[in-house]
């Protein structure tokens, strides 16, 4: 299980103060999103998107289970004067909120069967879902081995149930700074795969920034599935009167699949 210890919560803030991954990440959701929204950023991490997202809703509740990594947050928000984002330390899978959030965003987090479940007690409008969508580790380049927090595991699973639900494919550049060379050294060796260490030196991109002067380029690829609860409720409602009427009975109604190949723009 991922634990925020000190030296990658150092490591993420360093990524997140000198990228806008998380403002385009933000810009990509708000077509879905309402200003009068109270919404849940589930398995928040840092809070980074919390606090892009914070302009565009009434409302953020930033649930997160580690409170080193809330207090990551909880310091940003005195800094920014934002006063619209609550840091929430909970188990966000097993939390039921006292009303039932407009919408939900789960990024890089929890499985489709997770979010499904934890989204069906806490949420009656929008979900949206972050989901990893590359084949190889961003900064080592080893592979990755399927799993089901996967985009097609994800959507696969949403076929399996006939939850009807929309997806986009996307890539955000996230680098990763570094002041010296042997900080980036105990980055691969926390996060790289395999011989990632010896193949750093030509890995290193030098900035010409005197704070941070290497940096790591790096590709954030995931796909973006939306589902709508409320539609999905009317939608069991008429399977359900279907069933009860003999109508259609035995036919599961196709789920609606949307999936676009898009490359989002890129930062610096």
């Amino acid at each position: 299980m991922f634990e925020w210890t000190e030296e990658r919560v150092s490591f993420m803030v360093d990524a997140c103060e000198r990228t806008d991954f998380h403002e385009k990440l933000a810009a990509l959701l708000s077509p879905y999103l309402k200003k009068t929204d109270s919404i849940c950023d589930a398995g928040c991490g840092l809070g980074y998107l919390s606090l892009a997202l914070s302009p565009l809703v009434g409302h953020v509740t930033a649930a997160e289970r580690d409170d080193r990594a809330l207090d990551v947050l909880r310091r940003q928000l005195v800094r920014r004067h934002i006063h619209n984002v609550t840091p929430l330390c909970t188990d966000v899978l097993a939390y039921t909120p006292s009303k039932p959030f407009d919408a939900m965003v789960f990024c890089f987090f929890g499985s489709m069967e997770e979010i499904v479940a934890a989204a069906r007690r806490q949420c009656r409008g929008t979900v949206l879902a972050i989901v990893r969508d590359d084949t190889c580790h961003r900064f080592s380049g080893a592979p990755r081995e399927p799993g089901r927090h996967s985009f097609e595991s994800a959507c696969g699973y949403l076929e399996r149930q006939g939850i009807p639900y929309t997806s986009r494919r996307m890539a955000l550049d996230f680098p990763q700074p570094f002041r010296t060379r042997e900080d980036a050294q105990r980055f691969m060796a926390l996060y790289g795969r395999g011989d990632a260490a010896e193949a750093l030196p030509t890995s290193l991109v030098s900035t010409g920034d005197p704070e941070f002067p290497w940096q790591l380029p790096g590709v954030r690829r995931f796909g973006m599935i939306v589902l709508n609860w409320k539609k999905e409720k009317t939608h069991e409602q008429e399977r359900e009167t279907a069933a009860g009427t003999g109508a259609g009975a035995g036919h599961e109604p196709e789920p609606v699949r949307l999936r676009t190949e898009a490359a989002a723009g890129r930062s610096g």
